[in-house]
């Protein structure tokens, strides 16, 4: 069946050796996708989701208290890992929910990807996303992950990018899908739980940076 294609995006941001404040928003609104034919696909996403949300410094024994940057906020607003420091890996806690419903009976692929690498605000420099930020499963409540967990990077999409800028969500068009991060088998409620990695160039400039991870929810 051909679809008419909904996304959402998610802003995450640090400061690398810069302890000051970036501005962003970030909406969190249910996007609906209307099929021609039966088949009906909604979707929310939500970024700190879960008290307890925020950065934590990969160490190893007793961890650190999250501790997420200022344009962070329950349940919204940005994945804001703050200020964070060159060669040194963090974790985020409760950083993205996605609640799925579809009568599709073969259930749904999902998508996540960057619409560019990290940009610094200040010089334009970047780094490779796949190289800097990733994703792995969480829970509800009760998150267990630490900086040293397993992983799956985010790649820059090589899909056809619209509305990309530090305050603007973008949006991709695919001609081709790449794999999905996750699927679902069945016409149910799916809730799919995320927390982000950040490993830090040890060469990346000082500044602040931001990218955003565009989430994409399809029918099978």
């Amino acid at each position: 069946m051909r679809a008419w294609i909904g996304s959402l995006a998610i802003a995450v941001l640090i400061a690398l050796a810069v302890w000051s404040p970036a501005a962003a928003s970030n909406s969190t609104s249910s996007v609906t996708l209307k099929w021609y034919g039966q088949a009906v696909v909604k979707f929310s996403l939500t970024p700190n989701y879960a008290s307890g949300y925020g950065t934590v410094k990969a160490v190893f024994g007793t961890q650190p208290a999250p501790a997420p940057g200022p344009d962070a906020c329950l349940a919204g607003c940005a994945i804001d890992f703050g200020g964070v420091m060159g060669g040194i890996d963090y974790l985020y806690k409760y950083a993205a929910h996605l609640n799925i419903q579809t009568n599709d009976v073969s259930g749904v692929n999902v998508y996540g990807e960057g619409a560019a690498d990290f940009t610094n605000t200040g010089d334009g420099s970047t780094q490779v996303l796949n190289q800097t930020l990733y994703y792995l499963p969480s829970v509800a409540s009760g998150d267990t992950n630490t900086g040293f967990s397993p992983s799956l990077p985010f790649y820059q999409t090589t899909g056809t990018v619209s509305g990309n800028s530090f305050g603007t969500a973008p949006t991709i068009t695919y001609a081709t899908y790449p794999s999905p991060m996750a699927q679902t088998s069945s016409a149910a409620t799916a809730d799919l739980y995320y927390d982000y990695q950040l490993k830090v160039p040890g060469a990346a400039t000082g500044g602040q940076y931001y990218v955003w991870i565009v989430y994409t929810v399809v029918a099978k």
